[in-house]
């Protein structure tokens, strides 16, 4: 990783300085009291709340108004509300005194007009509103239009359709103060003068807290935490996205970016789940969407320029048009929310490429690391050779005020049609690999050479990036199953052996097929089934041709062996690390993408071709209250010849933690070399920390090697090794191919005895 120091945050796309970006001193700062002081904040000593809003710079007017009663939507309060006497002289007034005509219709709500303090920011401080009450504001736009909003900095949004709640950010007291105050150890914290930023000791679990458990609640999530604590083969938990949304799901719809999903247990109880991880000893990344915001209960248009254009996921907002300043700040300040208010230990920012906007990276970089530099960052940007985003330039001559000042002038320049400028480094922490991913992914489906170079090639580079094989994306996306129902499509071709009306219902079906194929393997009753009775059942999947029942066996066998090569290949490549909830244990159940909209079930009534076409695309309907239950992990019981293999897969990855813990090489050591052997389709890497060396051989292919592999790359220093590992071992459910206890292993007498789809580590011992 490249640290190094420059005189310039920017540059022109040509890589020619500029020198046309004077600093410009803004009409806000960016101190700490700035970014804490949006939307509604209660001052319990005084029992009031200070509110504050960007909205349209030009805007006539902006009121706010609060309520007792906030648990109508937006809609229904609208004609009930607000009163307008006179619409020309509405339409003809400037000032918020000019406008008075505008009241409450009732007695459950009042109305404040907002001061304007410029540029679109509108305050009022010490109205009498208390945790609990209703607010929302009333924009008054340029031609007279009059729009009733929620807040966009909402803390609590009960209702992504309704009113806004006053919220006590200082309600829950934490318990596990050692952990924030640095002193347990077990805590990880960003340090960029460590290799890998200090996040070599990551090993993420990637959790869904809809589907984690059945109830899907932070409050039932805590036995999972238990468990995951308890099993020790992670150090983190990434919690997928839990902005509010109108419905359980998987978080990337999330329109109140401050607000906590209130159907998971809302903003209090997920500081309970994170201050109750941190007493298990995990840490806790929150996943974060700033690239847009969600297709239901998005009023931001109608609230103030925060909109850019639309897109495939929902709105990209305003980061680098006009007015958008404060709508940068805007997702900064909801990094920084999560970060302070949550005290959460990274963030990990969702397809960054797609927020189109490296400016706005660049300032949520800064503003973390200045106001919170213990907090690591990690980006899914998947936007290959794009250095700048890990890339971390400081200069300590320049001010933190003036670094985020040349970006707003960077932009402000670019819209006036200066040389457009971009960041010369963005500066995460790290960033998903999505190169390791598909490069071990598919060497692990279908070992080829051309597969074999790429897992050559990418494994090395991984150091400091998230390495992973499978995360919600592969699982979910597509066809909403595991790797071993993958697997199973590809191994027994079940593509040719169903019907479709093109590839893509033929792919899905297959799927289905595979993932119904892998739960009657693992039923109790699979061992005394007859020939005739799997031939129908695989008749009633779709699959025109009969698997016979060892086939199904033998597959199912293999699977499981290559998802222990898999983690085993993950947990040996220095640096951070992820797996997806429930792969460490082999568990079957799907992942599917699910959601729920309002009127979405009224609507299906009326036009059946809603389900069809999900159907279709995914192959199974997305309906939140169908979906989830069926991602739920657990849900699919082991039993049968397969009955240990779930307490088999925990104490692979367990002890591969251990080994991890014994042998720091494997966490933050150097890659030395690579071996690549074509003709058996295995891959060796050598691993060098100091005095300590580590080999890891990785056998993707299918052959047998008993006392009798060896290879040309191994070291050539008359240095002897042994074996401290094998994935291949009987107590994770493997064959017993083994090198256990042999202390003469070196470049002359190798001999190494290899299973099929297993990996090995080898330790020097002098």
């Amino acid at each position: 990783m490249k640290i190094q120091s420059i005189g310039n945050e920017y540059r022109a796309k040509n890589n020619k300085h500029s020198n046309q970006y004077s600093l410009k001193q803004p009409a806000f700062g960016r101190a700490w009291e700035e970014h804490i002081s949006w939307g509604a904040n209660y001052i319990k000593d005084k029992n009031k709340t200070n509110f504050k809003l960007f909205s349209f710079p030009d805007a006539k007017a902006v009121f706010l108004e609060v309520t007792k009663n906030a648990k109508l939507k937006l809609t229904d309060w609208w004609e009930h509300s607000v009163k307008i006497k006179e619409p020309e002289t509405l339409a003809a007034a400037t000032t918020a005194a000019a406008i008075a005509a505008i009241t409450p219709l009732d007695n459950q709500s009042k109305m404040f007009p907002m001061e304007h303090k410029g540029e679109g920011i509108y305050e009022i401080k010490n109205i009498k509103a208390e945790p609990g009450d209703g607010y929302r504001f009333v924009v008054v736009q340029k031609d007279g239009t009059v729009n009733t909003v929620k807040d966009p900095y909402a803390k609590k949004q009960e209702n992504i359709h309704g009113w806004s709640t006053v919220y006590d950010k200082d309600n829950y007291v934490w318990k596990n103060t050692d952990w924030l105050e640095g002193k347990d150890s077990r805590r990880i914290k960003r340090d960029p003068d460590k290799a890998m930023r200090g996040l070599d000791n990551l090993i993420i679990n990637e959790v869904n807290i809809p589907t984690l458990t059945l109830d899907g609640t932070f409050e039932s999530a805590k036995v999972k935490i238990d468990q995951i604590a308890a099993q020790k083969n992670a150090t983190a938990i990434e919690i997928m996205p839990v902005e509010n949304t109108f419905s359980k799901q998987w978080g990337y719809d999330g329109v109140d970016k401050f607000a906590v999903n209130e159907k998971l247990g809302g903003p209090d109880g997920l500081k309970d789940l994170i201050d109750y991880a941190h007493g298990k000893g995990l840490n806790v990344i929150i996943d974060m969407v700033p690239n847009h915001v969600g297709p239901e209960g998005n009023y931001l248009s109608q609230t103030g320029p925060y909109k850019k254009r639309p897109a495939q996921f929902g709105d990209i907002p305003n980061y680098e048009g006009h007015d958008s300043k404060y709508v940068r700040d805007w997702m900064v300040n909801a990094a920084l929310w999560w970060a302070n208010e949550f005290k959460v230990d990274g963030i990990r920012f969702d397809l960054t490429k797609d927020a189109e906007s490296d400016w706005l990276l660049r300032e949520i970089v800064l503003e973390l690391n200045h106001h919170n530099p213990d907090v690591f960052l990690i980006a899914e940007d998947h936007s290959h050779k794009r250095h700048s985003i890990t890339n971390y330039y400081i200069n300590n001559n320049v001010t933190h005020e003036d670094k985020i000042n040349m970006i707003d002038n960077a932009i402000e320049n670019n819209l006036k049609g200066f040389e457009p400028a971009i960041p010369l480094s963005i500066g995460f922490d790290s960033e998903w690999d999505s190169q390791y991913k598909d490069a071990v992914a598919k060497m692990a489906i279908n070992p080829c050479s051309t597969m074999l170079d790429d897992l050559d090639k990418y494994l090395p580079t991984s150091h400091y990036r998230v390495h992973y094989a499978y995360s919600h994306d592969e699982i979910g996306n597509w066809d909403g199953t595991r790797f071993i129902p993958k697997y199973i499509v590809a191994h027994l071709n079940l593509f040719t052996k169903v019907n479709g009306i093109d590839d893509q219902e033929k792919g899905q079906r297959a799927a289905q097929a595979a993932q119904k194929l892998a739960e009657i393997v693992v039923s109790p009753d699979f061992k005394n089934m007859n020939d005739r009775t799997l031939h129908q059942k695989e008749l009633n999947m779709g699959i025109n041709t009969f698997i016979p029942k060892q086939e199904l066996i033998d597959v199912f066998k293999t699977a499981v062996a290559k998802q222990r090569l898999i983690l085993g290949t993950i947990y040996t490549t220095p640096g951070p690390k992820m797996f997806f909830q429930g792969d460490d244990e082999g568990d079957l159940s799907h992942f599917k993408f699910f959601r729920e909209f309002a009127g979405e079930k009224e609507n299906r009534v009326k036009d059946p071709t809603i389900k069809q076409n999900a159907v279709r695309k995914y192959g199974y309907d997305y309906l939140e209250e169908v979906a989830r239950p069926d991602s739920v992990v657990g849900r699919v019981k082991m039993g049968g010849m397969f009955k240990n293999l779930q307490t088999q897969m925990r104490t692979y990855t367990t002890d591969l933690r251990n080994v991890l813990d014994k042998n720091p090489a494997i966490k933050n050591g150097d890659i030395v070399g690579t071996y690549k052997d074509n003709n058996h389709n295995v891959h060796i890497h050598h691993i060098k920390s100091g005095e300590d060396e580590i080999l890891v051989i990785k056998n993707f292919g299918h052959g047998f090697h008993n006392n009798s592999y060896s290879y040309y790359g191994f070291p050539n220093d008359n240095s002897l090794w042994t074996e401290v590992f094998s994935s291949d071992d009987e107590k994770y459910g493997g064959m017993g191919y083994t090198n256990a206890g042999r202390m003469d292993i070196s470049n002359e007498n190798q001999h190494l005895s290899l299973a099929p789809n297993s990996v090995i580590i080898l330790k020097k011992i002098g």
